[in-house]
């Protein structure tokens, strides 16, 4: 066989292959942008905050954030600094959840994300903080869980867990996996 047509059919070849495969092609940039156009929020709004009351009209929940971007066609709205407040049926807040990250669902699942704390507001409770790096919230069923590392903090104790399961109506929460306890009795 002739050293040409090897040659040509070679050339031929590897010009088919960079067809194929397209290796200079702007197709993922021009994807990507495209994806990029179909996410953008439909309003993004600065220190807005979202109240959600029971039937008989009390405040029972309050989600405040320092920013908010929703995103109408697939139900979300994305938060920055979230804090959400848990009421009382005497309009007292009684806890508050804050995080760095959050994301509030139309089926009104708020998931936060980043140095979540939840703080008891009344000083008679016998925890007053506890952290973790993600909390679901349920608000139709008002619940809280996590499955991530917890650690309460109480005056004189601190406990440490994995996992965490809240019922926020019966003031029920139960660790779903005891880790540690340290008592600190009052000096």
């Amino acid at each position: 066989m002739n050293w040409r047509i090897v040659g040509i059919i070679v050339l031929l070849f590897g010009v088919g292959l960079l067809l194929v495969l397209r290796p200079f092609s702007d197709d993922g940039e021009e994807g990507a942008a495209t994806a990029t156009r179909l996410m953008q929020p439909d309003f993004t709004a600065y220190g807005l905050e979202t109240k959600i009351f029971e039937s008989d009209g009390a405040l029972a929940h309050q989600i405040r954030s320092e920013e908010m971007a929703h995103y109408n066609q697939i139900g979300l709205t994305e938060l920055k600094q979230p804090k959400y407040s848990i009421f009382s049926q005497d309009g007292t807040e009684t806890w508050q959840v804050s995080a760095e990250q959050g994301t509030f669902y139309d089926d009104k699942t708020l998931i936060l994300e980043r140095s979540v704390e939840i703080q008891a507001l009344q000083e008679s409770s016998p925890i007053q903080r506890i952290m973790t790096e993600y909390l679901v919230i349920d608000l139709a069923n008002e619940s809280m869980s996590t499955e991530y590392p917890v650690i309460m903090r109480g005056p004189q104790v601190v406990v440490r867990g994995d996992g965490l399961s809240a019922d926020m109506s019966a003031e029920i929460m139960e660790l779903k996996r005891h880790v540690k306890t340290v008592f600190q009795p009052k000096s």
